[in-house]
């Protein structure tokens, strides 16, 4: 008897979880919130950032840098302004990944304190849903990543 009722407990152990979570209980649970886009800030007065492009993807980079120019013109925030004139974009001569996607070097001087500098974050507070998808697959496909980032201090301004 007592092997019996120890059976029967455990399997009532094994059993009650299952009945406890009913449909009905799940479908009521809210469901999860996206997080908040993390934004990128920088230090520094000036910082450098080398991004890599995937092989063969480089005017699709080049399209993601232009829809971040034209976020950056369209935006309201004065902030967006200030970073629009203080980041210049160059495409190195000699790829520097072995595969030769197309290596860019973002400059940014002077940094703009507290302004968001994530690409994605800028464009996307400037598109629709469908636009903000359309984006994020054209910039998944295009970036290989990001290869190195310095932050630095302006020592002297030559000419002035």
């Amino acid at each position: 008897m007592r092997r019996l009722s120890g059976v029967v407990l455990a399997g009532a152990m094994l059993i009650l979880p299952v009945f406890s979570q009913s449909p009905l209980a799940q479908d009521a649970a809210p469901a999860p919130q996206p997080a908040a886009p993390t934004k990128t800030l920088l230090e520094g007065e000036a910082v450098f950032i080398i991004y890599a492009a995937n092989p063969g993807k480089d005017a699709d980079y080049e399209q993601v840098i232009a829809k971040l120019k034209d976020a950056l013109a369209k935006s309201t925030d004065p902030q967006a302004k200030e970073q629009a004139a203080s980041w210049t974009v160059t495409k190195l001569t000699k790829s520097l990944t072995p595969d030769g996607g197309g290596t860019y070097l973002h400059i940014i001087n002077p940094v703009i304190k507290g302004a968001d500098y994530s690409i994605v974050n800028i464009v996307y507070a400037q598109s629709t849903d469908d636009e903000k998808r359309a984006f994020y697959e054209l910039y998944k496909g295009a970036l290989k990543g990001g290869l190195s980032q310095w932050s630095a201090s302006i020592v002297s301004t030559l000419g002035q």
